[in-house]
């Protein structure tokens, strides 16, 4: 028998209480204030120094809301799984 292989999951669903919201590992959130969401093909942020490894990906809401200064190609690969997993996604709760 042969070994399976991992799944990758692009979406992974989180519960706060009653809130529910949702990440992807196909983006990750550095420390900056501004312009903290990078791709996953991003290694680091050349702003603050932190690299992908020791940060925590991205919350889907927050991906879609900054899309439009994204990698478009991870952005439509994003919104064709959430239109399945997600589509009606919880804002971020607090």
């Amino acid at each position: 028998m042969s070994p399976s292989k991992p799944r990758l999951v692009l979406i992974e669903q989180h519960n706060i209480g009653r809130d529910i919201f949702y990440t992807t590992p196909l983006f990750w959130d550095c420390e900056c204030e501004e312009g903290y969401i990078h791709s996953c093909l991003d290694e680091g942020c050349s702003v603050c120094g932190v690299t992908q490894d020791e940060s925590p990906n991205a919350r889907v809401d927050e991906v879609l809301c900054y899309s439009s200064t994204l990698n478009d190609k991870l952005i439509a690969a994003l919104e064709m799984v959430c239109d399945r997993v997600c589509p009606d996604l919880v804002s971020i709760p607090f």
